[in-house]
């Protein structure tokens, strides 16, 4: 005879109970079989950080081109300048190129490149000596494949910071102001980040809004100035990976 259980009883018989505690136990070990596959087998976020409202004081030398960028060091990578929110920092620090300044910003960083979301009208001349303009290498044409993302994101501000979950934001703070970069992976599958500038080594910007967050081939010249690798491509260089 089938055994069934009646509510108002203390207990249920022994034959149900013993199938209801195999039902329970099964399913918590799926469960936590099912969050150790989350947790090992899917990607992790990348290693990057965005010190939201933490300011600090910082000096260099500034440049305006191809973005703003803070020199601190002769040949070293400097730091990308930004305003806050999906906005460039060109009008913040028009009138300051090649001059030495002392500023506030909060650092945003990602596998060694760097920037700095300028805190407004804390940039001043600091009076020191400038450091010299770092003598460009030129690298020679080439053509890479890989992602145009917004480079305040992904070096920091969101994870992630790239691909079509990400399309809408990028597009917005590129059409702010906000420096291109051009994403792309060696043979290893070890990532690079360059800056991507028009053929005259001027922004680029709105003119790649429609390749953001797509698998791109880019052809240009490539140099490295002062450590950071800017890629100058004419937008008309741009296609689209076929799949």
């Amino acid at each position: 005879m089938s055994e069934f259980y009646v509510g108002y009883l203390p207990q249920a018989p022994p034959g149900l109970a013993r199938s209801v505690r195999r039902i329970v136990l099964g399913l918590v070990a799926a469960s936590v079989l099912t969050a150790l596959v989350l947790v090992f087998w899917l990607a992790r976020f990348p290693a990057s950080v965005f010190e939201f409202q933490q300011y600090r004081d910082f000096e260099g030398t500034l440049r305006e081109h191809p973005y703003p960028n803070l020199a601190v060091a002769p040949a070293m990578p400097g730091y990308l300048l930004v305003a806050p929110g999906k906005h460039g920092a060109t009008e913040l620090v028009a009138g300051f190129d090649g001059r030495a300044v002392r500023l506030k910003g909060s650092l945003i960083y990602r596998d060694g490149a760097r920037m700095l979301e300028l805190v407004p009208h804390s940039l001043q001349a600091s009076g020191n000596s400038p450091i010299p303009a770092p003598h460009a290498i030129d690298l020679g044409m080439t053509t890479l494949s890989g992602e145009i993302v917004d480079s305040k994101c992904y070096l920091g501000v969101m994870n992630p910071g790239n691909g079509k979950v990400h399309r809408d934001c990028a597009v917005r703070c590129i059409s702010g102001g906000i420096p291109p970069a051009f994403v792309v992976k060696d043979a290893d599958g070890v990532s690079g980040t360059l800056l991507l500038s028009g053929s005259d080594g001027l922004p680029i910007g709105r003119a790649v809004l429609d390749f953001v967050a797509e698998p791109v081939v880019v052809s240009g010249r490539l140099s490295r100035s002062g450590g950071t690798l800017i890629l100058e491509a004419d937008p008309g260089s741009i296609r689209r990976v076929n799949k």
